[in-house]
């Protein structure tokens, strides 16, 4: 079974747990207004025959009980009804939640967004890794100097360095471009401008060649153009 697949079923689990969820909760909340709309109705009735025995057998006195009696009844109704709003309001509210919810989560199963972020992933793994294979076939290309060599070595005095050298140095397309390695060209070149850049690979082809920063020269003027 494929992470796919997976996550498919994850998301179609939710979804009916989710739908399940919601038409319990709306039973329940019919239920409880139904009921309530009953109890309420029957209280009115009750109160109102009750008030009316009494005004009947009792008179000018009983009428003020009676109006007491129905005002009780009536703000019984209004809570009945102002609760029965908050509840449907509460119940609107949890199923927006939960509706979001599903929508966010069946977007990120999408299998577009998991194959771009796996090829992403992967993309950069192929990069780091072909950057270490160039570095290092650099690193054997130079060849290694016997250690008795270098310590029988004497310094030289310092020449002057010709006018041909200094110019070569001003021209180069970075400050200090021939003492830096092939990776740390490669992050500068990644936000470097297209005439910058341009000036990087004509200058790296005309001395050092090295692939690494060839390549990524190029990947930077093709997405500037």
């Amino acid at each position: 079974m494929t992470r796919n697949d997976q996550l498919r079923r994850s998301s179609t689990r939710l979804q009916k747990q989710g739908t399940l969820w919601f038409q319990q909760t709306r039973g329940a909340g019919e239920t409880f207004l139904a009921e309530s709309r009953e109890a309420g109705v029957t209280f009115v009735k009750d109160v109102g025959a009750a008030g009316s025995q009494l005004a009947s057998t009792t008179g000018r006195s009983t009428q003020a009980f009676r109006k007491a009696l129905e005002k009780e009844a009536l703000d019984w109704q209004r809570l009945v009804l102002q609760t029965r709003d908050a509840y449907v309001a509460a119940l609107k509210e949890r199923f927006d939640r939960a509706e979001r919810q599903a929508l966010s989560t069946r977007e990120a199963l999408r299998s577009e967004s998991v194959e771009v972020t796996v090829l992403g992933s992967a993309k950069d793994l192929l990069a780091k890794a072909q950057t270490r294979v160039d570095e290092r076939l650099e690193q054997a290309a130079k060849p290694a100097r016997p250690a008795a060599a270098k310590a029988a070595k004497k310094p030289r005095p310092a020449k002057a360095r010709p006018a041909k050298a200094a110019a070569k140095l001003a021209d180069a397309p970075l400050r200090n471009y021939d003492q830096l390695a092939a990776k740390d060209v490669v992050n500068r070149v990644r936000r470097l401008s297209g005439p910058q850049a341009i000036a990087v690979l004509e200058y790296e082809r005309a001395r050092k060649r090295r692939a690494t920063v060839i390549r990524a020269a190029e990947q930077r003027l093709s997405v500037a153009s």
